[in-house]
């Protein structure tokens, strides 16, 4: 039996293989980003999303909320895009501004308002629950003491 081993790849080798297939993949990938890139931060208490669209009119672009979704979209001869975001759960949906100058649109989208601190009463009786069962505990007793027995 004939046994051949090979040397292991060096990893200049494996290296150039991972460029090379990098390099090959990058002329056939299909998932090309097309559209307008979103740009996201947060600015004090608000997320604000900047979208360059040179060229494009204010009248072409719609900013919906439905839920928890914020949706942003452009629709004009050249360009149909279309980009939806789930706000999180510090997000206000009701608190959202749109603006749309100079070929970029910016949307602002609040944070939830925080509640005012508020002082909780601790009572010390017992709930009404429970002292209806201990009623109905303790009437149960008293009947089954109290029947009187005719084979005396």
């Amino acid at each position: 039996m004939i046994v051949r081993h090979r040397p292991a790849p060096s990893s200049l080798d494996l290296g150039l293989d991972r460029a090379f297939d990098q390099l090959a993949n990058s002329f056939f990938d299909s998932r090309r980003s097309t559209g307008p890139v979103v740009d996201g931060a947060w600015s004090g208490d608000e997320y604000v999303l900047t979208v360059d669209l040179p060229g494009v009119p204010a009248s072409a672009v719609n900013v919906e909320v439905t839920g928890t979704t914020l949706t942003l979209a452009v629709e004009t001869d050249e360009l149909s895009w279309k980009r939806s975001l789930r706000l999180g759960g510090r997000l206000d949906p009701e608190n959202v501004t749109a603006h749309h100058v100079d070929g970029r649109l910016t949307v602002r989208v609040g944070a939830y308002a925080e509640p005012a601190a508020r002082t909780i009463e601790i009572s010390t009786a017992a709930p009404a629950i429970e002292a209806a069962s201990t009623d109905a505990e303790s009437s149960d007793a008293a009947e089954s003491t109290d029947s009187p027995n005719d084979d005396d």
